[in-house]
């Protein structure tokens, strides 16, 4: 299960990053600093070269050039992308389950994925029943 395949619950602020650097270096960036601000250098002077390095570090070179030139001088809000994620973990659970219910019971499968997923097992139910959320484009606005 990958990240792109729930790409339109991701934040506004994420897909311009992910446009700007790609999904995977922005995924690198979400693990690393989701959830809080970053104040994007403009590497001049020394102060700036050490957060320069330190997003290089998580993104690579390349890829912070880009959102230096981008970004440079502005504390990027870099979201924690909650619902793609919990998404992508939802759907990784859905689809263990389905194989590993082919060898062996229902019950058995929930306990284990409860313990990989780190939840209990009445969560893991939850998840079971829900559907794969989609991309809602076939209702056009009523008003």
């Amino acid at each position: 299960m990958k990240l792109e395949q729930v790409e339109y619950l991701l934040p506004e602020m994420a897909r311009l990053i992910a446009t700007l650097i790609g999904l995977p270096r922005t995924l690198s960036l979400i693990e690393a600093w989701g959830g809080t601000t970053f104040p994007v250098s403009k590497n001049k002077r020394r102060d700036g070269q050490i957060r320069y390095d330190a997003l290089a570090e998580v993104v690579g070179v390349e890829a912070a050039d880009i959102l230096t030139r981008h970004f440079g001088g502005e504390v990027l809000a870099i979201p924690r992308c909650a619902a793609a994620m919990r998404e992508v973990r939802d759907r990784m659970i859905r689809a263990e389950f389905d194989a590993m219910t082919r060898e062996h019971a229902a019950l058995f499968a929930a306990n284990q994925l409860a313990r990989k997923y780190q939840m209990t097992e009445r969560n893991v139910w939850l998840v079971l029943k829900k559907a794969d959320q989609l991309a809602d484009s076939t209702q056009p606005a009523l008003f």
